[in-house]
């Protein structure tokens, strides 16, 4: 439960786009895709330089499909101390950048950084909103954004954020 009395604090918004999918195996859903060789090997990078920034989330949000599973459990296996409070949302699969915002402010957690996983349009629209300039976010590709709030329900589109970093695999 949010604190109402919590003194504003500067915390890290990490979104991120899962890494790439494998599209050649028929007969599975969408949700049930797994990540491909590259992104088998994007998502580890990705973990590996968001360590070496200092910037390993204190808990993420994740998608429940296969992909965005894979993703934070390749990431996690990268990571010296890997994050413990992972939670997967239903909500968050192929959600809007609205549907997305709505997932974190009622996720009560009392995370300074959070990472959220999720998917296309909806992840390049909520980056594109928040950094208030047209963004694409490739898969496996990380906005880091850095906001004032006493807690994550007071995040909405017209949150003050400064976009810190925009990474892609292929710049590594």
């Amino acid at each position: 439960m949010p604190n109402a009395f919590a003194e504003p604090s500067t915390r890290r918004l990490l979104l991120m786009r899962h890494a790439k999918s494998d599209w050649s195996v028929g007969g599975l859903s969408d949700h049930e895709r797994s990540l491909n060789a590259r992104g088998r090997g994007d998502a580890p990078r990705m973990a590996q330089w968001l360590g070496e920034q200092t910037w390993i989330p204190d808990a993420v949000l994740s998608s429940t499909a296969t992909r965005t599973r894979e993703t934070i459990s390749l990431m996690n296996n990268t990571w010296q101390f890997p994050v413990a409070n992972v939670t997967y949302h239903e909500s968050l699969y192929l959600a809007s950048a609205e549907s997305i915002l709505n997932s974190i402010a009622a996720c009560s957690l009392d995370a300074s950084s959070l990472l959220v996983l999720g998917h296309n349009p909806g992840m390049s629209y909520l980056v594109s909103m928040l950094a208030r300039e047209r963004l694409e976010i490739p898969t496996a590709a990380i906005a880091i954004f850095d906001c004032v709030l006493s807690d994550w329900s007071q995040l909405t589109e017209t949150t003050e954020v400064q976009l810190i970093q925009l990474i892609r695999p292929k710049a590594l």
